[in-house]
């Protein structure tokens, strides 16, 4: 195997992209690159609107990465409101960075959702029928790569953010007080960012390619995972109730074994994020 000595993050500041960033920086010898939009939190190598093709690949030309990590998403309601947008960053960027990486030599390591499919009757594989609707299910869909040296980890993720008005699972949760609602019928297979950055790095020096699932095989429902952060963080002020008016089944199922690495159980997952947050105080305000 080729001796890994840059990566490349673009997306450095998003949900993923900011722990990635900086798990890799703390637990590995590599040289780190990022891109972000912005120069709040931390200032990027390179502050660059995505969207500009041409500058991205000057930029990619001139640091020479081995892997480029693309954490750029138009999400959910975001993506429904702004399809152009959708289509050019979820469906075109990964391909354009895949051009440019069969050209310079480089991988690309694309995260994709389980938001691919609709939901109606989970377990998921690999090989499954990309079947969800709407902009965010469809262009996140075209946008998986799973050709050449390139991979593709699809997966779902929970954590902390760093923007004050963070639509993720988690970030909602801690702005909660009183009664929220927990579906026990809304079926979940996910990840930490942490554990995503794990499995990243377990993939690198695997040289893994293809498409592949990140997932530990058991799926949990939405009002135990809730459970799970109050216990966790210990929310005494927020009582989850149960409902089970809203069904939903996006799991996923990992059946191709060629990439090694194990997914622990969701309490460990959550205890040990509670853990990164705890160790990174200065990039949280929960």
């Amino acid at each position: 195997m080729e001796q890994i000595s840059k990566i490349m993050i673009i997306g450095s500041k998003g949900m993923a992209g900011h722990v990635i960033y900086y798990y890799l920086k703390e637990h590995t010898s590599y040289s780190i690159v990022d891109i972000a939009r912005g120069t709040d939190f931390f200032v990027p190598n390179y502050q660059l609107d995505i969207t500009d093709f041409v500058k991205l690949e000057e930029v990619i030309k001139k640091e020479l990465p081995r892997i480029v990590i693309n954490c750029i998403g138009i999400l959910n309601q975001n993506a429904e409101r702004h399809p152009d947008k959708a289509i050019l960053l979820n469906s075109y960027l990964p391909h354009f960075l895949a051009k440019v990486g069969s050209n310079l030599g480089f991988k690309v390591i694309h995260i994709s959702t389980d938001c691919v499919f609709d939901g109606k009757k989970g377990g998921y594989t690999e090989d499954s029928i990309k079947d969800g609707h709407g902009f965010y299910s469809q262009t996140k869909a075209l946008g998986e790569l799973n050709y050449g040296n390139n991979l593709t980890i699809r997966t779902s993720i929970i954590g902390p953010e760093l923007k004050k008005d963070g639509i993720g699972l988690f970030h909602w949760f801690m702005q909660q007080s009183g009664n929220i609602k927990g579906y026990s019928e809304a079926y979940w297979t996910g990840v930490t960012t942490i554990e995503l950055a794990k499995g990243i790095v377990a993939a690198i020096e695997q040289n893994v390619k293809g498409l592949h699932h990140l997932v530990n095989n058991y799926k949990i429902n939405k009002y135990d995972l809730l459970v799970l952060f109050k216990n966790a963080f210990k929310r005494d002020n927020v009582l989850v109730d149960k409902f089970n008016d809203y069904h939903v089944d996006k799991s996923l199922i990992k059946t191709d074994q060629s990439f090694v690495y194990t997914i622990p159980d969701y309490k460990f997952m959550i205890d040990e994020m509670k853990l990164w947050i705890e160790t990174h105080p200065s990039l949280y305000n929960l």
